[in-house]
């Protein structure tokens, strides 16, 4: 529950008030947050009377720091590393299945892309295998559903959009794109190369793929605009990620697919609206009935796929890495990780 004391104070927002086995000593944004152990911790831990979490936006210094012993453990390791450090003999490399969903998100309000067929076809062109082992050197599954394969109403046998690229040409022509469109994508620097993969793809089909890097502050600006902003930047998609973790498929597919949750108060960031679609996630929110609520999010995810909002990616493998004496360090579905009993051998 939330502390009353600090709810009542106005403080809840900028002092941590908690029962957890640590508490907050420091805090410098952007820089590293410093927690000591709580002596009045209701629980046991058997953690490091201290921890320091630093931040860093490189890839490149989370790994050195991590071979060079500055740090104890990182998270989430940076695909393009886990291999080097797999083969470290310094360091335990730690790889379970992740919830997060990696897609391109559609601009619905796009001439080209408010048709199905065209949505369709651009999943069509995209080969997640190659996309995996390009980008996501394996370290990822392609996705096949709008929830994760750890999510216990996934649909395993869904699979609406195999690569076939005379198929893509196919719906493009009976949409009347014969000879292709083009087409801008927003993307933070560190999907850039996933950008320009999916650039070479497309172009197959005739889709010209103009692909728009942003800082992330800007990303999220031009993401999250709504659908007047995105027609004036001309934004007609945003590749993106979302992780609802073990907080169950209403939150991974409401904020994403309902259409109360537009952009900008909701991720809804391509405007797509069908009510079938709010009617399953409704529905579904409200069934205590385990295997009715199974069976109405496989609907939702059957629904969602026929309409092809977003052009899924893969669903990213959840990494993270520790120094060989450092043991007690454990993670949860979504990428958390947990320290509270990490010991230093």
């Amino acid at each position: 529950m939330v502390s009353p004391t600090a709810d009542k104070a106005g403080s809840i927002n900028n002092k941590a008030d908690g029962t957890g086995p640590y508490k907050l000593e420091q805090y410098k944004s952007g820089e590293y947050v410093l927690e000591k152990k709580n002596s009045d911790y209701w629980g046991k831990s058997n953690g490091p009377d201290e921890i320091k979490w630093t931040w860093s936006s490189e890839p490149s210094v989370m790994n050195m720091a991590l071979q060079s012993g500055q740090v104890d453990v990182i998270n989430p390791v940076p695909p393009q590393f886990a291999g080097m450090l797999k083969n470290n003999t310094n360091v335990n490399l730690k790889q379970s299945p992740g919830a997060a969903v990696f897609w391109v998100d559609l601009n619905t309000q796009s001439k080209a892309l408010s048709d199905v067929r065209v949505r369709q076809a651009l999943n069509m062109a995209t080969d997640q295998q190659a996309l995996v082992k390009a980008i996501m050197f394996g370290y990822a599954q392609p996705a096949n559903s709008s929830l994760a394969p750890v999510d216990p109403n996934y649909d395993k046998n869904l699979h609406d959009y195999p690569y076939d690229v005379q198929k893509a040409k196919d719906l493009l022509k009976a949409a009347g794109y014969a000879d292709g469109f083009s087409m801008s994508i927003a993307v933070q620097a560190p999907d850039a190369r996933t950008a320009q993969v999916l650039q070479g793809l497309w172009s197959k089909i005739g889709v010209k793929l103009n692909v728009r890097q942003m800082e992330s502050g800007v990303w999220t600006k031009a993401a999250f605009a709504d659908v007047k902003e995105k027609a004036q930047q001309g934004t007609d998609a945003v590749l993106a990620s979302w992780s609802s973790g073990l907080y169950g498929s209403d939150l991974q597919l409401r904020p994403l697919y309902h259409s109360a949750s537009f952009a900008p108060s909701g991720a809804n960031l391509g405007f797509f609206s069908d009510k079938k679609t709010d009617e399953l996630i409704d529905t579904a929110a409200s069934t205590l009935d385990d295997a009715k609520r199974k069976d109405l999010y496989f609907q939702a995810q059957k629904q969602i796929s026929g309409l092809a909002p977003q052009v899924l990616l893969f669903y990213q493998d959840d990494l993270y890495a520790s120094r060989k004496n450092i043991s007690g360090v454990t993670m949860q579905p979504g990428g958390q990780i947990v320290v509270r009993d990490a010991v230093k051998n």
